[in-house]
């Protein structure tokens, strides 16, 4: 039986956590929001504007297909960064470097207008999800793969509980100790009586 302390995410790493599940959070049900819209443009397109109005409704349910798988993988990478696996570490921080690429191009491109504050938000909070991953807390969590047994907050601490898979270290020995050498007896000084039997 071990006596290892169970695994302490670091407050760095739920953090990131929460913000992570929230953005996949928002992609699902945008993309959800998104097969509709794309259902309703393939059946109206249909009806209404011939091959060119399918063509256009397929288009946009396929987009939606493409978000929602995209969203179920994010949740599934996200809870995964959460286990303390640095795979997943690495590919939201790949993800998220691509999406604020993807949110400042428009700035320079199109100029800065009265959806750039969201763009703004979104990078921003991008950005501390990255920095959260990376602090030295987060850092220690996801090099032991999730067997951190630091501190709670976001400092340091150190990590050491077995991971799945591997035996704990020996327990220390609980045999007594060796009794101390004893003497030889000594004879006692006779004072002139019979020993005792």
């Amino acid at each position: 039986m071990s006596t290892a302390a169970p695994a302490k995410r670091p407050g760095a790493v739920t953090a990131a956590y929460v913000i992570w599940l929230i953005g996949a959070i928002i992609s699902l049900i945008g993309s959800i929001f998104g097969l509709f819209v794309g259902i309703l443009a393939l059946t109206a397109g249909t009806a209404l504007g011939g091959l060119a109005g399918a063509a256009v409704g397929a288009v946009v349910l396929i987009f939606a297909i493409f978000v929602f798988v995209i969203a179920i993988i994010e949740l599934i990478i996200v809870n995964r960064m959460r286990d303390g696996r640095n795979w997943a570490r690495i590919v939201l921080t790949v993800l998220g470097i691509l999406s604020v690429i993807g949110s400042v191009v428009p700035w320079f491109s199109g100029g800065f207008n009265s959806t750039s504050f969201w763009s703004v938000v979104q990078v921003v909070v991008l950005i501390v999800a990255i920095i959260l991953m990376y602090v030295p807390a987060a850092n220690a969590y996801f090099a032991s793969g999730g067997a951190y047994t630091g501190g709670a907050g976001m400092g340091g601490g150190s990590y050491g509980a077995p991971q799945a898979g591997t035996s704990p270290a020996a327990p220390p020995t609980t045999a007594m100790p060796a009794a101390p050498p004893t003497e030889a007896p000594t004879a006692r000084p006779d004072d002139g009586r019979p020993p005792m039997a």
